[in-house]
């Protein structure tokens, strides 16, 4: 498959809503297939996660939503490559740096990764 199959445009969001209630915004990062854990696969989903996380950080984006809470979450079809679920393991603290909320998704279902010690 194709990294424009599983990612779409590497530069895009592929999805933006506003929890006006709450003063959230959801990013939703969508990922269609197997996400197989070769090299190629990995980098486009870090570069498609930059893309993200940079935008949270954009004029635009901080004139809108300076004081909303970011979640971002990266929904999956199905589960991914042990490799890539590792890269994903490690990027909550990358996103932290960004003070967004990482959050995944497996068919539909919340996901979450146990805290190592």
């Amino acid at each position: 498959m194709a990294v424009e199959d599983m990612f779409g445009d590497l530069q895009k969001i592929d999805i933006l809503a506003e929890k006006r209630e709450t003063n959230e915004v959801l990013m939703v990062l969508v990922c269609n297939g197997f996400m197989d854990g070769s090299p190629q696969t990995q980098k486009a989903l870090l570069d498609k996660m930059e893309g993200y996380l940079n935008h949270t950080q954009s004029e635009v984006f901080q004139e809108k939503y300076a004081d909303w809470s970011v979640i971002l979450r990266m929904t999956f079809d199905e589960e991914p490559d042990q490799l890539v679920m590792s890269l994903l393991n490690k990027c909550k603290a990358w996103a932290d740096d960004y003070a967004v909320k990482l959050e995944f998704e497996i068919g539909g279902k919340q996901m979450r990764f146990v805290e190592q010690s």
